[in-house]
């Protein structure tokens, strides 16, 4: 590793000469300008996008270029390069597209959002600057329909699903534990910044044959092929701070950054639920290399790094009144290397491998829990263009999984080990068809074989799209889903199946003048949900695949960047009737994490006499249901409705002749009690009632203030 950045190190060095600045504005026809148009010099990687008022700046080495301006909606355009002037000024004024969906594309199940995708939802832009989010890439997501907030949680629950069913992937390999460890009530948050990824396909479900173990949905996240500028990143915020170095090389470019949060300030100066016996502290490091190779041939190393540790007093529910001391400890490691290259003939090749390193040490005051997971997936896909109707995409993956979990109870001095290692080979292949410009088809299998479990499955992937009309289309799919268990679910046996899924999904779109509108009917159907006994949990014996479920329901989208001047706004809507019996439950029922109705609203709104963007979002959610041992039925209790108000505001401005940003976000700005659910006490009081405790929020609001400065 050492070797191969000081190569790149002197690539960069060799790479940085005779550069001249080219700028300028992107607008349409009326001069308003187009915030996040893409600017890229043809025939390379290099490019930049426009800023909040539609400007641009890229530097250049050579002669004869020609740069592409390119904006979803509006007609591409080219302009020749003249490099007799520093700095050289090309304006672009696009005209829009009187049809945007020239070709059908398929859309059901999935949410697109790479830079040149017609079905654009959300940018990095878009998830920082979203008032709920609190910068958050999953918590951006929980605005789209489909998912559901579990503010004690954080994890994406999408479509009646447990956490668990949804999985992340980063240029085509899994991330293994994407999101940072939490203690009971606190939510987690994703461990990877959003300006990281240039790409981000979001799937409800229906996903490719190329992606498994999920049965959910897919996150799937491409990082950013090329940075603008060699340049230098200084974050200040109220609960840390960090700054990043990024060199630009012709050919070469490598990023690194260190980031420093400690939040004892900030809830030394906000009441808290919650007493820390040790306040959040925890540091992130980030290198991201990229090496073209070729014409095409593209290298990227992305590798990131965070520990973690806190610790708080929380309710000892064996005895009414006593607190427990509870912390935690983590640290994770995420390496992915990946190459892709285009072989000629219609040839496409991506290849790579990641690396997942987690540890996690859980102090519950009455037992210890020391958790080591360790994933390692190698991946090799073909992609065979036949020509611009057909291609067909094949490929196979090998993915090592290890656990090691040890439990001791201090009273007792009873202690546990369990640990496995699984080795799980997949493959796939895929076809697309288009026999006509208003249809599309795509057909898939998977087939995987885990060791661990002795078992095999195979599942097929179908979808088609026809056009109705000039702006708007008709989407169908279709999928087996299987997932092995979670590891807590195999520490007792392993003589167990994959769980599945069945996805059935149809899908309306259109989209038209930076207006889209999306509305999705689907339904699951799970099978071979794990079982078990909770008293006897420990007891491989009682385990079993009998559980079952379905999700059916439907997801409404909105999206308007055009009628009101300066202003972005989007709606969704779901509602979802998801029911199954897994786990310890005795009957089938609701499960705690699948709200009926949710809703969400965000609008933004850019004000250029003050060079600031004001959001606000809203977000509300049905009660949700949970378990009353005091009551004779099971999960019959259900919480107040979930209300959330947030803003923010970004202000764009100069400190030292340098380009900065201020940035303040309030969130839940009304300070409404949500109440996530209840947790009860082990044993009744003195009239045999077991008394409640509420599941919510550490404060009714969480306030943040950042300065973020490019040099």
């Amino acid at each position: 590793m050492k070797i191969f950045i000081t190569l790149i190190l002197v690539l960069l060095t060799l790479g940085l000469h005779a550069q001249i600045t080219v700028k300028g504005k992107v607008t349409d026809k009326l001069g308003h300008p187009l915030v996040g148009a893409n600017i890229i010099i043809k025939g390379t990687y290099d490019g930049t996008v426009t800023d909040s008022i539609g400007n641009f700046q890229l530097k250049v080495n050579a002669d004869n270029l020609t740069l592409i301006a390119t904006y979803i909606g509006y007609i591409s355009q080219e302009t020749a390069i003249s490099t007799t002037q520093n700095p050289t000024i090309i304006n672009f004024k696009l005209k829009e597209q009187s049809n945007q969906i020239e070709g059908v594309v398929i859309t059901a199940g999935t949410f697109e959002t790479a830079d040149r995708k017609r079905s654009v939802t959300l940018q990095p832009l878009d998830i920082v600057t979203t008032p709920s989010a609190t910068g958050d890439l999953y918590g951006a997501l929980t605005s789209l329909p489909g998912t559901a907030t579990i503010g004690e949680d954080g994890r994406l629950f999408v479509r009646g699903g447990d956490g668990y069913e949804s999985k992340t992937f980063i240029d085509g390999l899994l991330s293994k534990k994407p999101y940072s460890s939490n203690v009971p009530d606190l939510p987690s948050r994703g461990r990877f910044s959003p300006f990281l990824f240039s790409g981000t396909t979001f799937s409800t479900g229906g996903y490719s044959a190329e992606y498994g173990q999920a049965l959910s949905s897919a996150l799937i996240l491409n990082t950013n092929s090329f940075p603008q500028k060699t340049q230098t990143d200084i974050s200040i915020m109220s609960i840390g701070g960090g700054v990043s170095q990024t060199f630009k090389g012709e050919s070469s470019s490598i990023s690194a950054g260190v980031e420093y949060m400690n939040l004892q300030p900030y809830y030394q100066l906000t009441t808290q639920r919650f007493e820390m016996n040790k306040y959040p502290e925890s540091i992130g490091l980030t290198l991201v290399a990229r090496q073209k190779f070729g014409d095409n041939g593209m290298l990227k190393i992305f590798s990131t790094y965070s520990g973690t540790q806190f610790g708080l007093q929380y309710p000892d529910l064996t005895v009414s009144g006593a607190m427990s001391n509870i912390s935690i400890e983590n640290k994770n490691n995420y390496t992915n290397l990946s190459y892709s290259d285009k072989l000629g003939k219609g040839w496409f090749l991506k290849s790579g491998v990641a690396f997942t390193i987690d540890q996690n040490d859980l102090n519950l005051q009455s037992y210890l829990v020391n958790e080591s997971n360790r994933n390692v997936q190698a991946k090799i896909t073909l992609k065979k263009n036949f020509n611009n109707n057909a291609s067909l995409l094949f490929g196979t993956e090998e993915t090592y999984n290890y656990f090691n979990q040890d439990y001791n109870e201090v009273s007792t001095a009873f202690s546990n080990n369990s640990n496995f290692n699984d080795f799980e080979t997949a493959a796939f292949a895929e076809a697309n068809y288009r026999p006509i410009s208003k249809i599309a088809l795509r057909a898939g299998i998977r087939g995987e074989h885990s060791s661990l479990l002795n078992d095999n499955n195979l599942g097929a992937r179908l979808s088609a799209a026809v056009k109705v009309t000039g702006a708007s289309q008709l989407s169908l799919a279709y999928g087996n889903f299987y997932q092995t268990p979670e590891e807590n679910l195999l520490r007792f046996t392993h003589n167990l199946t994959f769980e599945r899924a069945n996805h059935y999904i149809a899908n309306f779109q259109w989209e038209k003048s930076n207006r889209i509108f999306r509305i999705e009917l689907y339904k699951k159907d799970y099978k071979n949900l794990v079982m078990y006994n909770a008293v006897e949990y420990w007891n491989g014996s009682l385990y079993n695949n009998l559980g079952k479920g379905h999700s059916e329901g439907i997801d409404v989208f909105f999206r308007d960047r055009k009628t009101f001047k300066s202003l972005d706004y989007w709606i969704s809507y779901s509602y979802v009737d998801s029911k199954r019996i897994y786990r310890d439950y005795p009957i089938m029922v609701t499960p705690p994490f699948a709200p009926k109705h949710s809703a969400s609203f965000v609008a933004k709104k850019w004000v250029q006499s003050i060079t600031t963007q004001f959001g606000i979002s809203t977000t509300f959610s049905s009660g949700r249901p949970y378990n009353n041992p005091n009551s004779t039925q099971f999960m019959d209790g259900k919480t107040p409705y979930y209300h959330d108000i947030s803003i923010n505001c970004s202000h764009l401005t100069t400190i030292f002749n340098k380009s900065t940003i201020i940035y303040c976000s309030i969130n839940n700005l009304l300070g409404r009690d949500n109440i996530y659910g209840y947790r009860y006490y082990s044993q009744p009081d003195t009239n045999g009632v077991y008394e409640a405790f509420p599941i919510k929020a550490d404060s009714k609001r969480f306030y943040f203030v950042g300065i973020f400065v490019t040099l």
